[in-house]
């Protein structure tokens, strides 16, 4: 028997700049049950460091942690007006429920994706996935090298995402968002996929 309110299927289209001060419709938390501990190995030029997954005795709620406040608007905002990257929306009945922003680091050919989100309700339908395929084609054609993302040590959905797409762990910033993140848990983690 079909619902008498069909729910209406997710369009992927281009960001406009009208759509910036709309991107706090999306809500892009996360919930995590575990964390990748980042130990320190050896000291000076020898250092390594290693991710340890433990189980966290109540999980981390990012929640409301990204909300695309003005100046992160401001910034996505430049970026959609530099006109170089690939910058898409993810709109659902009226609302938006999902971004891709992906722009150009000449200097190294390759593209830095500044946010793939999506909202709670449209998770695990695909989209994530079509997203991440579309940055790396729309990169293909451009001729870069290779995407690079950011995330977090908290962020173990994340991390699992880009590890099943067949990202590679490159490397780890412990200061990256303050002096304290190896005790506050929360470590940037740098993920390549190499295109060429």
């Amino acid at each position: 028997m079909d619902s008498p309110h069909p729910k209406t299927q997710p369009v992927i289209r281009p960001m406009t700049e009208a759509d910036v001060p709309r991107l706090a419709e999306i809500r892009p938390g996360f919930v995590s049950t575990t964390v990748l501990d980042v130990e320190r190995l050896g000291g000076g030029i020898e250092a390594g460091w290693r991710l340890v997954e433990r189980q966290l005795e109540r999980p981390f709620d990012k929640g409301a942690g990204y909300d695309f406040d003005p100046a992160e608007q401001r910034n996505i905002l430049g970026r959609l007006r530099r006109g170089d990257g690939l910058h898409l929306v993810v709109e659902q009945a009226g609302r938006l429920v999902g971004v891709l922003d992906v722009v150009p680091e000449e200097w190294n050919n390759t593209a830095w994706v500044w946010n793939l989100m999506l909202d709670h309700d449209v998770r695990r339908q695909g989209l994530g996935r079509e997203l991440f395929t579309r940055a790396v084609d729309w990169a293909r054609r451009q001729g870069y090298r290779a995407l690079i993302f950011e995330t977090q040590s908290n962020n173990v959905p994340a991390c699992r995402f880009y590890a099943v797409m067949g990202c590679e762990l490159e490397g780890i910033r412990t200061a990256y968002y303050t002096n304290d993140d190896l005790a506050r848990r929360e470590v940037a983690l740098f993920w390549i996929y190499r295109l060429a």
